[in-house]
């Protein structure tokens, strides 16, 4: 089994663990965590050794009828409630970190010019995003006044760009790539990833990759590079 770092273990642990836990049957637990925000107020947790964790906002909790003396519930009958009730899950993200060993340094054919973005760099930016569609730019979050953006250049033209965020309240940097669709195919969402890995890890901060599960490239892309994926991720829709 893998070793997650502290700052994973208790981002994760924090939301799935903490508060009172429910009466549940089979591989499947499910807390009520008054801690939770309204953005996360019901999130499930698939992870790829096949258990579930599950939590609720008290409040959600109260509509769906879950309580310390409720019947044991199922994950099945979770979902059941949760539609009854109108509460819609975003489609999974799986959520992806650096494995013990290490990210994959190998990359044949030419590599990109990969740097940091500047103030000065805005305008390009800028450019390049009104190439890029919509729906690429929602799923992506890549924006230039992130935590870091970085952008990857061929013969100076700006292809590909990327930016971390800090996630959680702890010390996880949350990743994000857009490549012209052009341009995509050619390394450079790989070039990119490996250089926000470096520069969250010497910023004392754990890198997580995220994309939904139905992606095949950008899941692809993560496990090139040698990244493991801790579970796949669902999260309440907005009211």
């Amino acid at each position: 089994m893998c070793q997650w770092s502290p700052a994973v273990v208790s981002h994760w642990d924090g939301l799935f663990d903490d508060g009172i836990r429910m009466p549940t049957a089979g591989d499947f637990s499910l807390v009520i965590n008054p801690h939770l925000t309204a953005e996360r107020r019901a999130m499930v947790m698939v992870n790829p050794h096949g258990s579930t964790r599950a939590a609720l906002s008290p409040s959600i909790a109260s509509a769906l009828g879950i309580a310390p003396d409720s019947l044991p519930v199922s994950l099945q009958g979770l979902r059941e409630a949760l539609g009854a009730a109108g509460v819609a899950m975003h489609a999974p993200d799986v959520i992806y970190y650096v494995a013990a060993a290490g990210a994959s340094t190998t990359q044949a054919g030419t590599l990109p010019e990969v740097r940091v973005l500047r103030p000065d760099d805005a305008a390009q930016f800028d450019g390049f995003m009104a190439q890029v569609p919509a729906d690429d730019q929602d799923d992506a979050s890549v924006e230039l006044g992130h935590w870091a953006t970085f952008g990857a250049f061929v013969e100076s033209e700006l292809l590909a760009v990327s930016s971390l965020y800090p996630w959680g309240g702890v010390a996880i940097a949350d990743m994000g790539v857009l490549t012209m669709p052009s341009a995509r195919g050619k390394g450079l969402a790989r070039s990119l990833v490996r250089a926000m890995i470096e520069y969250a890890s010497e910023r004392g901060h754990e890198a997580q990759y995220r994309c939904q599960f139905d992606n095949v490239a950008s899941n692809g892309l993560a496990e090139s590079l040698g990244l493991t994926a801790y579970g796949r991720w669902e999260v309440a829709r907005s009211p």
